[in-house]
């Protein structure tokens, strides 16, 4: 998987060149709904905040089994599933269709890619064979490309740059990062800019090192979850790792110190990572490129294959067996 990472920016030009050749059609909408689940769902997160002051029309990111009630035929909703068959993606294909959204699906295949190819609705396909979580260039490149091709941003240059940026990034200082982390509990904390990289590195810490792992972002941290700290016995093995931006605001920049200094003698120990490049876009997907690595080396440490995600697979057989929704999301599209 390490060496599936290590090409996030060959991906990343794969990607662009793939949406750029996929037929859509000329959509208008008044909102945008990204609907997927685990690895595909963050790449909509990752969307919110890289736009937040960029775009006038509202971004969502629903990790659910239905949509919100107010999407319409005004909304453009992506259904992103890189294996094409995550139940929850599906079922909320199935509302989409039926509130008569404007859709267009990112996936490898499977279930959601046949739909597509009966019901006449756009989609762009990656390609197949790789774990879903380390498909996340493929999953995200293309809402940003798609995006570009409504006129409502124009992200050439960092897309360009952002790629060179993770070419330069020198894996091997992250192996000392990760024995810090080694036999503790990690907690990433970010400001709100980069609450979906931070999510991203939790996840990527449970599902590769097979460790437990949270997050949480500045300021609403220091309003709650900074309590938890005056207990220190319940905190010997926490490890904080801070996102960190040269962008970064002042008010964020000090609540961080005030943080670190309140909390540093109560925990195992904090490492501030901090992003690089000059665009957003290359400052998110740096961070978000490191934690991967570290989460792989992690679980190296740990002495985990970093692949299998045992459980994941036995609630997805689970649910298989006692729903079988499929089969009842296609009589209700009638294919």
């Amino acid at each position: 998987m390490i060496e599936t990472i290590k090409k996030y920016p060959e991906m990343l030009v794969d990607g662009e060149k793939i949406t750029e050749k996929t037929d859509t059609p000329d959509y208008e909408f008044n909102k945008i709904i990204v609907s997927g689940a685990g690895g595909s769902a963050i790449s909509g997160g990752l969307l919110k905040c890289l736009l937040r002051d960029k775009i006038q029309i509202p971004i969502e990111v629903s990790r659910n089994y239905h949509l919100p009630t107010y999407a319409n035929d005004n909304t453009l909703v992506f259904c992103i599933t890189y294996s094409g068959n995550t139940e929850e993606t599906l079922s909320q294909f199935v509302d989409a269709v039926e509130k008569k959204c404007k859709i267009i699906v990112i996936t490898s295949g499977g279930k959601l890619k046949e739909w597509c190819d009966k019901l006449n609705i756009p989609y762009v396909l990656i390609p197949e064979g790789y774990q879903p979580r380390a498909a996340l260039p493929y999953l995200f490149i293309p809402l940003i490309v798609l995006l570009q091709r409504f006129e409502l941003i124009n992200l050439k240059n960092e897309i360009d740059e952002t790629i060179q940026t993770l070419k330069e990034i020198k894996t091997d200082e992250i192996k000392e990062i990760a024995s810090e982390l080694k036999d503790s509990i990690p907690i990433i904390y970010a400001s709100n800019e980069y609450s979906a990289v931070a999510q991203r590195m939790k996840t990527q810490f449970n599902e590769n090192s097979k460790v437990p792992a949270r997050y949480n972002v500045f300021p609403e941290l220091d309003h709650n979850e900074i309590v938890g700290y005056q207990n220190e016995n319940l905190n010997k093995n926490s490890y904080i790792i801070l996102l960190r931006d040269k962008e970064e605001t002042e008010e964020i920049r000090v609540r961080i110190e005030v943080t670190k200094d309140i909390i540093k003698d109560r925990i195992k120990g904090i490492h501030e990572i901090w992003a690089q490049g000059s665009s957003r876009l290359s400052r998110m997907m740096s961070l978000l490129f490191i934690g991967d690595v570290l989460s792989f080396e992690l679980a190296v440490l740990n002495g985990v294959d970093p692949i299998p995600v045992e459980n994941i697979d036995t609630v997805k057989r689970r649910l298989k067996e006692r729903l079988n929704l499929v089969k009842k999301l296609e009589r209700k599209l009638e294919i």
